[in-house]
């Protein structure tokens, strides 16, 4: 009988042994690794550009993501990054906003091409800048214009402009609507002035092509 029981208890020890192991592996994994968030409206491109990143062909017929996509890039410094493509549906725009502490970086994609992008584009970077991680760290943003190869596309200083203007609709509407709800982390809706994207350092605008993966500046962001 004790000899039964001596064994069980080795098997138990060498079982959590290798279990610990096992799960002390993947947090040191973890811990090398940093996480870029790729978040836009549907269309945008995100998923696209998810193939460029990844050397794959960005004229493969893409659809609407429902779960996230990811892939693992090497540095040249021999460490890896996580690039996770948010789908636009509501509710993976909230579950990104859940786990936005965990972002190292955020590209912001938009379709420049299409007006009415840039009010969808103005209200996730909204939720991004009132929350709290961004508050305490000042995530790196990078908005990147895409669809460039559009006869009507938006440039920078013209998309800059309408952004704005979106922002300030927001910071009316929330104003408004919070006034019985307070969201004390809620600042921008408080600015007197205009919101003015040059006030926030950590945040750049670009103009780039997913189609021809013409992503120059992307792959800098991501890489330096």
């Amino acid at each position: 009988m004790y000899y039964i029981i001596a064994i069980l208890v080795l098997v138990l020890a060498i079982a959590f042994y290798f279990k610990s192991k096992r799960t002390s592996g993947v947090q040191t994994a973890n811990a090398n690794n940093s996480i870029i968030f790729i978040v836009g409206d549907k269309n945008a491109g995100k998923t696209s550009l998810l193939y460029c990143l990844s050397n794959q062909n960005s004229s493969i017929q893409t659809t609407n993501s429902i779960e996230p996509n990811q892939t693992e890039l090497a540095k040249p410094n021999n460490q890896s990054v996580i690039v996770v493509d948010v789908p636009g549906n509501n509710y993976q725009k909230e579950q990104f906003l859940n786990k936005i502490q965990e972002a190292k970086k955020i590209i912001l994609v938009t379709d420049s091409s299409e007006t009415s992008q840039i009010g969808a584009t103005a209200a996730i970077l909204y939720n991004i800048l009132i929350s709290i991680p961004f508050q305490k760290s000042k995530i790196p943003i990078l908005i990147v214009l895409n669809k460039q190869d559009k006869e009507k596309a938006y440039k920078a200083p013209d998309f800059e402009m309408f952004l704005s203007r979106e922002i300030e609709k927001i910071k009316k509407s929330r104003k408004a609507v919070q006034e019985q709800r307070e969201n004390t982390n809620d600042r921008i809706r408080f600015q007197e002035n205009q919101f003015d994207i040059n006030e926030y350092p950590t945040i750049k605008i670009v103009e780039q092509s997913v189609k021809d993966c013409n992503i120059q500046e992307v792959q800098k962001f991501i890489f330096n």
